[in-house]
């Protein structure tokens, strides 16, 4: 016997649903900032220091990323080949999907400016995101990214035979991911 479920049961059961964004209870990994509509993290302003002062990171309110957040959402695990020149090696990225995060920050269809920590900056459009479903990652090869490597989180997406993609995806993959300006 099949059970047959009204419409509205099956839509709103296949999509993530988030009553809030939960405030972070450890340190904050990644904060998107800008166009979104879920925070918990108060505002910044020119005079606030830190890293994100460094980076003349200024919100009206933000989106903060804890360890223990990002592995609540469902984990989707990438292994690519990645490193330095002569020292290339198949890493086991493991991490949520960048618009899954998005979406518990309130921008999804907008579009994704990841900054690491030294100021480099890239663009990523909801389209690519949800064609090409990069992650956040938190792990690599298991073991949590550190402040050093390539963490504390990084975009990476998965591979492609498509060379002119591959090297247009290379510029997204930002490591040392600290703050995404959502527009």
């Amino acid at each position: 016997m099949r059970l047959a479920l009204p419409l509205a049961f099956v839509l709103t059961t296949s999509m993530p649903v988030w009553a809030e964004m939960p405030a972070p209870q450890g340190h904050v990994l990644l904060t998107l900032g800008g166009a979104v509509t879920e925070t918990n993290l108060p505002a910044r302003d020119e005079n606030d220091g830190g890293l994100l002062g460094h980076l003349d990171v200024q919100h009206d309110g933000a989106a903060g990323f804890d360890a223990s957040i990002l592995d609540g959402l469902e984990q989707v695990e990438i292994t690519i080949t990645y490193g330095p020149e002569g020292n290339k090696r198949d890493i086991a990225f493991s991490g949520p999907l960048l618009s899954d995060v998005m979406i518990m920050a309130g921008a999804e269809g907008k579009t994704a400016r990841p900054m690491a920590m030294d100021g480099y900056q890239s663009e990523i459009p909801w389209d690519s995101i949800k064609a090409h479903q990069p992650i956040v990652a938190t792990h690599a090869d298991d073991t949590p990214m550190g402040i050093g490597g390539y963490g504390p989180t990084m975009i990476v997406f998965p591979p492609t035979d498509d060379a002119d993609l591959a090297q247009k995806q290379a510029g997204q993959q930002v490591w040392a991911l600290a703050y995404i300006e959502i527009e």
